[in-house]
């Protein structure tokens, strides 16, 4: 741990960037202001990220009282000896590598586990408020659908003016005009999904074709959905439970697909457990502008993915779980993608996707297996 840290800390905001992350300033002030205690901030870089980023980091320290665990490349390696093969399945120069520093604030015992693009700024005050309802029973306003689906971006206002979806929406779902109905659910959290204006969080084909802005977002409540119905969500601004943890992993060979294929997988576990996933506060400002040579690269990365998805979710939806562990119903989840992938129906590069998607699982699983049988103190975690 950085010096002068203590544990515990119940709450860590993880990010990754090859920048000088000064977005966190605001974050800390944020935090100081609010008065926000037991909070860390844990930076995982890549060879890309300039060596000022640390020290940059150390101020932020000393400014604000808050632990900054500034992970740079070696100490990466040295922290990973211990999980081989997630040190072996994470590529380098990939925001994936945000795993680890999941894996790490889950060893320090946070309870709350944020993650965070290097490119989302503060739009309202105390980030942490509605995430905090992460771990903790709440009652709040509910959307259910007919066919099992709700679209958040229908509460985003964006310019040019145009029906937009979230990044990988099932595409059979788009424009099919189903009436929400509203209600109330109370419930354990284990996701809050905070939401964002700026770039839009859309299909990098939808991108390449408009140049999309979100102005406002018009939700007046924080919301749930109802039991069978689902909301892809990303990892940009992301609240999840410590135990929801051990299933929740962002695949790097799932491309951008990481983390909506993330999403599918809580929805149907947090359906099985009973509990609840919310969606809105905070609204944080996406600042993220895309070349046309990165668009292409996202395009690709979501070529596999944007075909799967309906049947993924329709393989979720009907995969058998029994486990009282969201680990345990993971593994279940593996052996379903795993079935599935063995349909000849599937090309050869769609069955090869989907066994390296269920071998990720398998990773995963065995880094939190790892960790639940380690005594290392946490006061002694590799420095």
């Amino acid at each position: 741990m950085t010096k002068g840290s203590e544990f515990p800390m119940t709450t860590a905001i993880v990010t990754t960037t090859i920048n000088v992350p000064e977005f966190l300033d605001g974050y800390c002030k944020d935090a100081a202001q609010h008065g926000r205690k037991d909070l860390c901030f844990i930076i995982v870089a890549d060879h890309k990220t300039p060596p000022q980023a640390q020290s940059y980091c150390e101020n932020l320290q000393k400014s604000y009282g808050f632990p900054m665990e500034y992970f740079g490349v070696e100490r990466q390696r040295k922290y990973l000896e211990r999980f081989p093969e997630l040190d072996e399945y994470l590529p380098w120069n990939s925001v994936q590598r945000r795993n680890m520093g999941m894996v790490y604030a889950y060893e320090i015992g946070c309870e709350t586990i944020l993650t965070v693009d290097d490119d989302n700024y503060l739009l309202e005050p105390d980030l942490l408020r509605a995430h905090l309802r992460v771990g903790t029973k709440a009652k709040l306003k509910s959307y259910s659908s007919p066919d099992g689906w709700m679209n958040p971006c229908q509460f985003l206002n964006v310019t040019p003016a145009l029906r937009t979806y979230h990044r990988g929406f099932p595409v059979s779902k788009r424009f099919v005009d189903t009436k929400l109905k509203e209600g109330t659910r109370t419930g354990r959290v284990v996701v809050n999904v905070g939401m964002w204006l700026g770039d839009p969080d859309v299909d990098a084909w939808i991108r390449m074709s408009v140049p999309l802005e979100a102005t406002e977002w018009t939700a007046r409540e924080d919301f749930v959905l109802g039991p069978e119905t689902w909301a892809p969500f990303n990892s940009q601004q992301t609240a999840v439970a410590r135990d929801v943890l051990p299933a929740y992993f962002l695949n790097p060979n799932a491309g951008r697909y990481d983390d909506i294929w993330g999403s599918y997988v809580l929805h149907r576990i947090a359906n099985h457990m009973g509990d609840l996933i919310s969606y809105g506060s905070p609204i944080v400002s996406h600042l993220q502008k895309r070349s046309l040579a990165s668009l292409w690269r996202d395009m690709e990365d979501e070529r596999m993915g944007t075909l799967l998805t309906d049947q993924f979710v329709t393989v979720l939806r009907a995969a058998k779980l029994s486990g009282k562990l969201y680990e345990e119903c993971y593994a279940q989840i593996s052996e379903a993608i795993v079935r599935w992938a063995k349909d000849g129906r599937l090309s050869s590069a769609e069955q090869a996707y989907l066994q390296e998607y269920a071998r990720g699982i398998n990773v995963w699983l065995t880094t939190f297996g790892r960790l639940s049988k380690s005594s290392v103190p946490s006061a002694e975690l590799v420095r």
